[in-house]
C-alpha cells in the first residue's frame, strides 16, 4: 500500500468512528446515465450491532492464505472468497435491516465498478474501525463485573 492512501485511510477512519461517514463515488448504473447522472455518491456509516454481527458471520466464514508462491493458489483464493469480501463491503454501505435484501445485488454491482484496491480500503474500514473494539471492551468489562457469579454463602467453615 502507498504512503497516500495510508494517509487517506488515516483521514476516513475517524470520520467513520465519528459517525459522519465515508463517501464513495461509482460510476451510475446504465438506467441512470441515460437520465444524465454520471455518477452515484454512496456512504458507508459506522455499522450497527446487528449489521456488524452480519459483517463477523462472513468474515469467519474466510479462511487464511497459505503462501506458496504459487500464482495458482492465490488466484484460486481470490476466486473462492473475493464474493464474501464484496458481500462484506455491501452490507457496510447498506447498514440497515430492511435494506439487507439488497446486499447481494449491491455486492455484485460493486464489483463491477470498483477496483479491488477499493475493496481492500473499504474491507479496512469496516473490520478494523467498524466496532470490534468497543465489543472487546464490553465483554472484559462484563467478565469483571459478574454479578452473577456463585459465592460460597454457607455458614460452615472450612476446617482443613
Amino acid at each position: 500500500m502507498s504512503k497516500k492512501e495510508e494517509v487517506l485511510i488515516e483521514k476516513l477512519a475517524p470520520q467513520m468512528l465519528l459517525k459522519r461517514g465515508v463517501k464513495v463515488n461509482v460510476r451510475a448504473p446504465l438506467f441512470l446515465r441515460i437520465f444524465g447522472k454520471k455518477e452515484l455518491a454512496l456512504t458507508m456509516y459506522q455499522p450497527t450491532a446487528r449489521t456488524l454481527l452480519k459483517i463477523a458471520n462472513v468474515y469467519l466464514k474466510l479462511t487464511t492464505i497459505e503462501d506458496d508462491g504459487k500464482l495458482t493458489s492465490l488466484l484460486k483464493h481470490y476466486t473462492k472468497h473475493s464474493k464474501k469480501v464484496h458481500r462484506v463491503v455491501s452490507l457496510g454501505f447498506l447498514n440497515s435491516p430492511r435494506k439487507m435484501w439488497r446486499t447481494n445485488i449491491l455486492a455484485w454491482y460493486l464489483a463491477r465498478t470498483l477496483t479491488e484496491q477499493h475493496f481492500l480500503y473499504l474491507f479496512q474500514l469496516l473490520i478494523l474501525h467498524g466496532g470490534v473494539e468497543d465489543f472487546l471492551s464490553t465483554i472484559r468489562l462484563i467478565e469483571q463485573t459478574r454479578i452473577t457469579k456463585p459465592m460460597n454463602l454457607s455458614q460452615e467453615r472450612k476446617t482443613s
